[in-house]
């Protein structure tokens, strides 16, 4: 700039100085023209040298799609350039304008509306069961109206005020106690950013110190200075209301005053209510998520402490495990990927790198950064592809079944009919496959990676048939820890009401399945009680439980241990219903039974541990698939309670199956078949 400012200040003297020179040395005209033009040159030089602008090439880009409120954020640049001069702010505030762009809030008339009577609801209501009701009541007025929601672009709403305001606030909290181990990077990623997720700017901060955080406080057990972010974290994660609604996954994120004074909402409603809060404390805390689990229905959003370790520390609301353990100990859920929500854009993500290239929803974000080796001890593995991509797409998928349809969830670029993905966990099935035309096109065999690491492709066998006995059409953990507390059980009669004469009938030897059991016992006698004793120590828990004498159904009084709530008594395993079950805690003995009128001769009993109703039902209508590029019919059938049990013949070997109830219920899972039994995926 000086050097520009001497030239054009001077020019006219160089020039004349020149001609007075080539008088001097008797320079021809030609000459001096010469060394004018090239004195024009270097002015022109100095010019562009000038008209370049001090901002990087992401932030000029940024700058020019703000429009009028480009001003606003110039200001800021200009403050910290030359106001207060400040090179690290200056590059945290280059840092947030320029991934402005991929960042926006919701606005409307009737979400404003929604949302103030929604903060009515919490101001006056705690109990789920009302506010489920209140939200439902809501979301259906509201649900039609909120088509006029639009987006407002970072770029051309947010103020140099408030972004000043909160750059100084983030320098302020790395240099506290929580947040000192961050690198640069780390500190743009986790502490600087002044939004958790869509929600409409505001003041936000304030609304957190004013409603969440002396309540924060209030919980803690010793003084806060004394607090570590580990303290924190578990601090935010027994926030008292974190009732999860179903409603609220339906509804755009929250303002920052409904994340502030939350009664009710989302996994990803409380995670915001936890980035804001831990931002607000200092604390680095960011959202990871995987698009798809790989056994079950849905996605899941989940926050994580960033420590000295780099080892994530997972942690969720409601949550009862260790920091750390939030993803890892769920016992029906795996994660297939691992994402991590970042305010930047990611270079490396399928966004930024698709060009025009159609990609799917759930891997569309241009802020997601693959972290799942963070989580778990991954394998890369390489694939086939029956056929070219369709057109000219470069990029080939992972998917995993969502009970359902096949969700993407993994990618990687494709070259001569070959891809290769990294990071894969292992213990998941995957169907790999391309994306156009709004849908996931299956393109090789299903493969399911071992614990190992191995890819074994799952391929039917239309030779080597065999018959399948199936006993339910979906499976998770959380049932199977139900079958568990039944091991060890006896089924014992009795003449004496103390059962000091008691005789077993039947023992549970070895995990049951989560379906109806039949045994036939072989009993000498008639007999007044009879009972279901569950091992020393367990809960008792039985969902079903029924004694027959002959063809004839027993009935008489019920009798066993006392339960005080409702939902567990005992009178909960005779009344017909699957998805309610007798437990009682607490206790070395738990039992329950029946006294009858008269002595019985017990010829069969029919038993049902906690479930979740997806067992094979007498009456119901089953049809069973197979997978060979698409899922292939191999029947239907009617489940009897002769067997609680569907036998189909002449089924391919080694495929991959379906079972679906056309009479009632949505959670279905694929299966293999080994060792004859059914193999959940």
């Amino acid at each position: 700039a000086i050097i520009k400012r001497i030239l054009f200040k001077n020019h006219k003297q160089i020039v004349l100085s020149m001609k007075t020179l080539a008088q001097k040395h008797s320079l021809d005209s030609c000459k001096i023209s010469h060394i004018s033009r090239h004195v024009g040159m270097l002015l022109l030089f100095v010019v562009s040298l000038s008209a370049c602008s001090k901002w990087s090439d992401e932030t000029n880009r940024a700058l020019k799609l703000a429009g009028e409120n480009r001003a606003e954020l110039e200001k800021v640049l200009q403050h910290y350039s030359e106001v207060d001069p400040n090179s690290q702010k200056l590059k945290a505030a280059e840092f947030l304008i320029s991934n402005m762009d991929v960042h926006y809030g919701y606005k409307s008339a009737s979400w404003d509306q929604f949302q103030q009577e929604l903060a009515d609801l919490f101001s006056r209501e705690d109990n789920f069961e009302l506010l489920e009701e209140g939200m439902s009541r809501l979301y259906e007025k509201y649900q039609m109206l909120l088509r006029d929601i639009r987006y407002e672009s970072d770029l051309r709403t947010v103020t140099a005020d408030f972004l000043i305001y909160n750059i100084e606030k983030a320098f302020e909290s790395w240099s506290g106690p929580y947040a000192n181990h961050l690198s640069f990077d780390e500190f743009c990623e986790y502490l600087l950013p002044y939004r958790a997720a869509n929600e409409p700017i505001s003041d936000w901060r304030r609304e957190f110190e004013e409603n969440y955080i002396p309540e924060l406080y209030d919980r803690a057990a010793v003084r806060k200075d004394s607090l570590s972010a580990e303290d924190l974290c578990n601090l935010i994660k027994s926030y008292p209301y974190g009732n999860l609604s179903i409603v609220g996954g339906r509804l755009p994120d929250y303002n920052s005053y409904l994340l502030s004074i939350l009664r009710m909402g989302s996994c990803k409603h409380y995670c915001s209510q936890a980035i804001l809060a831990s931002r607000c404390l200092g604390v680095p805390v960011a959202l990871d998520y995987t698009p798809q689990w790989a056994t079950r229905s849905l996605g899941h959003e989940w926050n994580v402490l960033i420590c000295d370790s780099k080892r994530p520390l997972s942690f969720g609301i409601g949550d009862d495990c260790a920091l750390g353990e939030h993803v890892e100990r769920i016992p029906d859920r795996k994660a297939p990927k691992v994402y991590r929500q970042t305010f930047s854009k990611q270079k490396e993500s399928l966004m930024m790198l698709r060009g025009n290239e159609e990609i799917p929803g759930s891997l569309s974000s241009p802020c997601m950064k693959d972290v799942t080796d963070l989580y778990y001890d991954c394998t890369s593995i390489t694939v086939d592809f029956d056929f070219r991509p369709p057109g000219k797409n470069k990029f080939a998928y992972l998917a995993v079944f969502d009970n359902k349809e096949w969700i993407p969830v993994a990618w990687a670029r494709v070259k001569g009919g070959r891809a290769t993905f990294s990071k894969i966990n292992k213990e998941i099935m995957y169907l790999p496959g391309y994306f156009s035309e709004g849908r996931f096109i299956p393109a090789a065999d299903p493969i399911m990676v071992d614990s190992l690491g191995n890819s074994i492709p799952v391929r039917f066998d239309a030779v080597n048939k065999q018959t399948v006995v199936l006993y339910r059409k979906y499976q998770n953990a959380l049932v199977e820890g139900k079958c568990e507390d039944m091991t060890g059980g006896r089924f014992q009669v009795a003449n004496k009401p103390d059962f000091s004469d008691a005789v077993d009938i039947a023992v549970i030897d070895e995990l049951p399945e989560s379906c109806y059991h039949i045994i036939k016992p072989e009993t000498e006698g008639s007999y007044k009680y009879f009972r279901y004793l569950a091992r020393s120590g367990a809960l008792g828990t039985i969902a079903e439980l029924e004694v027959y004498e002959l063809d004839k159904k027993l009935s008489g009084k019920i009798i066993g241990t006392e339960q005080d709530i409702p939902y567990f008594t005992k009178e909960k395993a005779f009344d017909g219903d699957p998805l309610t079950s007798f437990n009682k805690w607490g206790m070395d003995e738990v039992w329950l039974g029946l006294e009858f009128d008269s002595p019985k001769k017990i010829t069969k009993l029919v038993y049902l541990p906690g479930n979740d109703d997806n067992c094979i039902r007498d009456g119901e209508l089953y049809e069973l698939f197979y997978w060979d590029k698409t899922w292939k019919s191999l029947g239907q059938q009617y489940g009897s309670a002769e067997t609680y049990r569907l036998s189909y013949e002449n089924v391919p070997s080694g495929a991959l199956f379906l079972l679906r109830n056309h009479t009632k219920g949505v959670e279905e899972r694929i299966f293999t078949y080994e060792n004859n039994k059914q193999v959940w995926w």
